[in-house]
């Protein structure tokens, strides 16, 4: 009798790695987990064991510093099941052009991504620093894939990923939209579509996943056509420390005003700004929604906030809201209408406020519906891996 084979998916993010253990054939979860807090005091993971509904969960008071080490600590927890994975699937947030669908990974392959890493500096170094782990941790029978979120974007047309600098920047350097999310937007639509009982290739789908970090696409007719985020994460809603769209000059002119070097730059727009720099106490939403007087159930910040930090909260949870309605707004202006919005993501699917908030007075063109679903990355990721096996 054939033994049962399973799938290995890490899905790496700024501070945290969820990661689940799925039956090749059916997909059927056997184990999933998450570790949280990575480069902070107190992080912990929590894993469960679907058979036994055994939870196995640990803290770390002094925090575990990198991803590495965190990775190695929950391959060690769960070696028990070494022996049954066959294939290791890795979510890679940047593929650039080169990588248009999911691929295996070998030396080679992490030597053309690490040019990436500047253009998605969250994300990844830390998607190949696990990558390294599991090639040094599994044998090479066990097979690594790398499934990209830039990967659903290369349906969208080229004047719509095109930006209008002197042509020779895009031939030479690749300078383009390139989208990401793309594997959580992309679950997401096709969930939807199951949901109203319509073809994927006959509906008109705008997806907001809404989290830390946000973007929201546009599918027409199961292809994507347009999408907020662009060269990089940076581009589009504002989010939980990115500034989202930003007029360029004014980069340029701080740079010039406080003296400051690109590497500044880069990180005052990616780690300074969004909700954490319009607000100034925390980028987590829910400390934002207490601040501008809302209760969020089973949640209390950690302080009295003073008028002018709930002035700022209430700024920065309108700015957030707005950029949403207005990304909205354009996409179904550029598919000619829209049949479902989909919410998903931390924020997307839990604060039904700020769903409310976005919706409300919403006026587009015809008639359509709203539905959250949660999204699924490591099912998509282990879907396109078994593609390349």
């Amino acid at each position: 009798m054939k033994q049962k084979q399973y799938i290995l998916i890490i899905n790496a993010g700024s501070a945290t790695i969820k990661f689940q253990i799925l039956h090749e054939d059916s997909f059927e979860v056997a184990l999933k987990g998450i570790f949280e807090r990575i480069g902070s005091s107190n992080s912990f993971y929590s894993i469960k064991e679907q058979t036994s509904n055994r939870i196995v969960a640990r803290n770390f008071p002094q925090g575990v510093e990198t991803h590495k080490e965190a990775l190695e600590i929950v391959l060690d927890k769960i070696s028990h099941w070494q022996r049954k994975i066959k294939i290791v699937g890795h979510r890679v947030v940047h593929g650039g052009e080169e990588f248009k669908q999911a691929t295996k990974l070998n030396q080679n392959v992490l030597h053309k991504l690490k040019k990436y890493s500047q253009l998605a500096p969250l994300h990844n170094p830390i998607n190949l620093a696990c990558i390294n782990v599991c090639l040094d941790k599994f044998s090479k029978n066990i097979k690594n894939i790398a499934v990209f979120d830039t990967s659903f974007y290369q349906s969208i047309p080229d004047y719509a990923y095109m930006y209008a600098l002197p042509y020779q920047y895009y031939t030479d350097y690749g300078i383009r939209r390139y989208g990401f999310h793309g594997i959580s937007h992309q679950y997401v639509a096709e969930q939807a579509a199951e949901k109203l009982k319509k073809p994927l290739k006959k509906i008109h789908i705008i997806t907001c996943h809404l989290g830390s970090g946000s973007s929201i696409t546009a599918t027409k007719f199961g292809k994507a056509i347009e999408t907020s985020m662009g060269f990089t994460p940076l581009e589009g809603l504002t989010m939980g420390t990115r500034s989202g769209d930003v007029d360029p000059a004014v980069a340029l002119y701080l740079m010039k005003k406080l003296n400051i070097r690109p590497t500044e730059m880069e990180n005052i727009l990616n780690k300074k700004s969004g909700l954490l720099g319009i607000f100034g106490y925390s980028n987590d939403m829910r400390d934002v929604m207490v601040a501008s007087g809302y209760k969020i159930p089973g949640y209390k910040a950690p302080k009295q906030f003073n008028k002018s930090e709930q002035a700022r909260a209430k700024l920065a949870l309108e700015m957030f809201v707005y950029d949403i309605k207005r990304y909205i707004g354009s996409f179904a202006a550029i598919m000619g209408g829209v049949d479902v919005i989909v919410f998903t993501a931390g924020i997307g699917e839990r604060n039904a406020i700020i769903r409310g908030m976005i919706t409300r007075n919403l006026k587009l063109n015809q008639k359509f519906k709203t539905i959250v679903i949660p999204t699924n990355e490591e099912l998509m990721i282990a879907k396109e891996a078994i593609k390349v096996i």
